[in-house]
């Protein structure tokens, strides 16, 4: 509805405005023209008589000429589409899914391919989907839309490696793949693959490994690791990985790498076709064989196919795109964002969008390019201010593309009054000052690293407010857990002192041994740790019955005893207290029993996680202990429980970019922009094309000891020009979370030479108002 008088008015019918609420009904108002007042006009299903009045409405409105169009385009056109930040693009593809099949009722929602980058999105996709034809039946009480509802739960929605193993169990049959392909990993076997070839290379090249045995083993293993996981982030077939150039170096570690590296993924290769089972890297790297399948064996219907994040698909996930598109002859909608190419550490490639066009052209198909500009999500002033911020860095940051079409354009309508960008010096009293002022409000702290995350919520803890800690993976490392792996050592080592002792600190034990006690009765001669805690936390050793009875029931007996997520609750709070004495006694409370609740969310699903992996009577107290050590080590899958955002409001939010892609809050925080780009003390893994295979360049510093080979030296100018480009986008993102303002720690101008650091790139608010 495009209206020149006060839309208000038509809200006052009922049927209007819930269409208006339930997103059925878009309502802009337009600035008066004479003109078109006088002229009529009849726009249907996208097709316009006069396409100057569309421009009109877009620069007279809140009307989003490009939105609309790109909603109502040709059926038969392909659309490749780059959506700035906060520009509505998750909105856009459901509206264009909805237009397909409003125009071609025969079209079965269950031809439709959607591939999101994480399955949150692929989840967050699907819930909106069936909510707006949940709207449109609340509204129109008309069945079909009952019969659509069905037909999205149907609908293949999901990631690009979800989708493969679909793709790969359906058609892959005429490859040699089986229909009851399992999905596992191979970390494990992985690394003890690494140790028996090392030692195999040791006994064949003793003169190359003599040069190493200086360095402690573990780092040689962590490096190949690394450099084969790096490997598995291109999606390099095994045959393709057995043409890799790992160059020279003047250490030998050339001769190796190419020694183990090799070897190992042919082993595991080898392995994986006998168990027929894949890694989840292995999904995209074995689509390199389509080009070996019929035409004539594909048996999927794929009729549109959708890809949203286009900009962290890798080289092989875009030939797969396109061999899609070719080999079903399915209209391609592809969303997403160059600034926006944070994943090159997993192989992404920024380049994805051009590669597709390139090959798109190849197969002779045409396409139409579209730029969503208007953002719906920031303030009119933030959004000045970073659009004269992000011009000026493609002048310091060479491959940081930004032209006028990047432009974020205001989609909202009126002007808050807000600070927009704000640099300041965010030492501890200002942090504590601005956290005290925003308290309560949608704030998010956001770092590059997990490391910073812990490191940044055990600062704000320190001075005295409440952080909710966005890691993933951390179930396994997290305190439930950790205490829960002390019961057990308890059980099964009960004369290890060290365990002992920790377990009479947690939540499972008693805890009135001092401090002042341990080192009082300290003795060099015997275990007095011992002897001390003889009489605490004896109850785990009593009135249960281990010798009938499954450990797993036996340990549920003993939490429901002690309560554990009790006494941790009472503990917390207690050192609240002692801590804060001046602090809000309500909001400790209330955060001691959040704390409380996610302790206890956390071991029912350790349990449940327990009596699925191992069985219920048959795992022993030993095969717990055994599952748990392994998972602690290794597992960083298996994401924490977590409550409700409206249950802990209170809290801050800290998380990395990485975690806030796709996510808004109203307040930014970016409290460290200091730190360097390049880091040392890593194994540092570059890939460069030559001929027909792949140079791998390397970086390794082992405590001091530092080696990198001949690629690695050839290109290492270029890789820095990548990473500080990988940083100014992650920079670009963390900008673009806000609505209404971001607090930066910087105090000086832009650097106009060298870019190390985020510092390097930012300025204050007051320097980019134009």
């Amino acid at each position: 509805m495009l209206t020149f008088d006060d839309p208000e008015l038509l809200l006052e019918n009922p049927v209007l405005q819930e269409a208006y609420q339930k997103e059925l009904l878009y309502i802009s108002l337009v600035r008066y023209s004479p003109e078109w007042a006088e002229r009529p006009q009849f726009i249907e299903d996208g097709r316009v008589d006069d396409s100057k009045l569309l421009d009109y409405l877009a620069q007279n409105s809140s009307f989003n000429k490009e939105q609309y169009l790109l909603e109502h385009d040709d059926t038969n056109s392909h659309c490749i589409v780059k959506a700035g930040a906060g520009t509505g693009k998750t909105t856009t593809m459901i509206n264009r899914l909805m237009f397909l099949k409003h125009i071609d009722p025969s079209f079965d929602l269950r031809t439709a391919v959607m591939i999101t980058f994480t399955n949150e999105a692929a989840a967050h996709m699907r819930a909106k989907l069936l909510q707006k034809l949940k709207n449109y039946y609340d509204m129109t009480k008309d069945r079909k839309y009952l019969e659509w509802m069905e037909q999205i739960d149907s609908m293949t929605i999901g990631t690009i490696h979800s989708f493969a193993r679909k793709f790969l169990v359906s058609e892959g049959q005429a490859l040699g793949f089986s229909r009851t392909m399992k999905i596992r990993s191979y970390k494990h076997e992985r690394q003890r693959a690494i140790e028996k070839y090392i030692d195999q290379f040791s006994r064949e090249q003793p003169e190359i490994y003599d040069r190493f045995r200086h360095i402690p083993h573990y780092q040689i293993i962590r490096s190949l690791n690394e450099m084969i996981e790096q490997i598995q982030h291109k999606s390099m077939s095994s045959e393709r990985v057995q043409t890799l150039d790992f160059g020279s170096d003047i250490y030998q570690f050339h001769a190796l790498a190419d020694y183990v590296i090799k070897r190992v993924i042919r082993e595991l290769d080898e392995r994986k076709q006998a168990e027929e089972t894949l890694e989840m890297g292995d999904l995209i790297s074995r689509l390199a064989w389509l080009s070996d399948l019929p035409s004539d064996a594909l048996t999927l219907d794929i009729r549109y196919l959708f890809i949203d994040e286009m900009q962290d698909t890798d080289e092989v996930q875009v030939a797969f795109i396109s061999w899609l598109v070719e080999k079903y002859g399915c209209q391609l909608f592809a969303v997403g964002d160059v600034k926006q190419s944070i994943y090159r550490f997993r192989g992404a490639d920024y380049t994805a969008f051009s590669q597709l066009q390139q090959r798109l052209e190849a197969i002779g198909a045409s396409y139409r390019l579209y730029a969503l500009q208007k953002n719906y999500r920031s303030t009119q002033i933030l959004l000045r201010q970073l659009n004269t911020l992000f011009r000026k860095w493609p002048h310091v940051v060479e491959k940081f593309l930004f032209d006028y079409t990047d432009e974020l354009l205001p989609g909202r309508e009126g002007q808050e009054d807000e600070e927009g960008l704000v640099a300041l010096e965010l030492d501890d009293v200002s942090l504590n000052y601005l956290l005290s002022r925003l308290q309560g409000k949608n704030i998010a702290v956001l770092v590059r690293s997990n490391r910073e995350v812990l490191e940044t919520v055990k600062r704000i803890e320190h001075i005295g407010f409440f952080c909710d800690a966005v890691v993933s993976g951390a179930f396994y490392r997290s305190l439930p857990v950790r205490e829960f792996y002390l019961l057990i050592r308890r059980l099964t080592h009960p004369k290890v002192a060290k365990d002992r002792y920790l377990f009479h600190q947690s939540s499972y034990g008693e805890n009135d041994l001092t401090i002042a006690r341990v080192l009082s009765a300290y003795s060099a001669e015997k275990q007095f740790i011992l002897e001390l805690l003889e009489p605490f936390d004896r109850s785990v050793d009593e009135n249960y019955n281990w010798n009938t009875e499954a450990a797993l029931d036996v340990l549920q007996k003993i939490i429901a005893d002690v309560k554990p997520h009790e006494v941790f609750r009472l503990r917390y709070y207690a050192h609240l207290r002692r801590r804060f004495p001046d602090g809000d006694m309500e909001l400790q409370k209330k955060e001691a029993v959040a704390k409380m609740k996610e302790y206890k969310m956390n071991l029912e699903r350790l349990l449940y996680l327990l009596k699925r992996e191992l069985g219920g009577f048959r795992a022993t107290l030993y095969d717990i202990e055994a599952f748990l050590a392994v998972k602690m080590a290794t597992d960083a899958t298996e994401n924490e429980e977590k409550l409700e955002e409206e249950e802990v409001t209170h809290r801050i939010k800290v998380m990395t970019v990485h975690k806030a892609k796709g996510l808004e809050f109203d307040y930014v925080i970016l409290p460290l922009t200091k730190s360097n780009f390049t880091k040392q003390g890593m194994t540092d893994v570059l890939f460069t094309p030559h001929s027909a295979r792949w140079r791998v360049g390397y970086y390794i510093n082992w405590n001091g000891v530092e080696l990198q080979n001949s690629h690695y030296k050839e290109h290492i100018g270029t890789e820095k020009q990548e990473i500080a480009a990988e940083e100014a986008r992650l920079l670009y993102v963390a900008l673009t979370r806000a609505k209404r303002a971001v607090y930066v720690n910087s105090s000086s101008p832009m650097s106009q030479y060298t870019v190390k650091c985020w510092d390097d790139l930012l300025e204050s608010g007051e320097m980019l108002h134009v």
